[in-house]
Formats: C-alpha cells, structure tokens, sequence
C-alpha cells in the first residue's frame, strides 16, 4: 500500500474566480468612493493575475490625498 498522495485536478475556486474576472475584463463598474462619483475597471493582465482599479474624479478630496501621499512617500 502506498502512502502517496493522488494528483489532484485543478483547484476550482481559483478557476471560478479568474472566469468571473475574465467576464469583467474591461468592463466599467460604478462605485469606489464615497466622495465622488468613482467607477472600478477590471483588468486581466496574466492567468491568475487581475488588477481592479478605481478611477476617481479630479476634484475628489480623496483622490488628492491618495497623490499627495505618493507624491510625499
């Protein structure tokens, strides 16, 4: 008797995850900010590898925040 363990298959949580990124990609999703009228986009970059990013409005006072702390590190 052998104490190997089998190969398993795919992991299916992290299929389901990378479809549903995958049927994002690209799409505009509203919300992100409580200050402006901020959308999220979803990127796909590699297998496995998504980006969301939230697009804010200029004059948003948290958008400024977050560059002046980049700006100021």
């Amino acid at each position: 008797m052998s104490n190997r363990r089998r190969a398993r298959g795919p992991q299916t949580p992290g299929a389901a995850i990378t479809q549903w990124a995958a049927a994002l990609d690209g799409g505009r999703i509203p919300g992100g900010c409580e200050t402006c009228d901020a959308y999220q986009t979803v990127t796909v970059t590699a297998p496995h590898v998504t980006a969301i990013r939230v697009h804010h409005d200029d004059w948003c006072p948290t958008y400024r925040r977050i560059e002046a702390r980049r700006a100021n590190p």
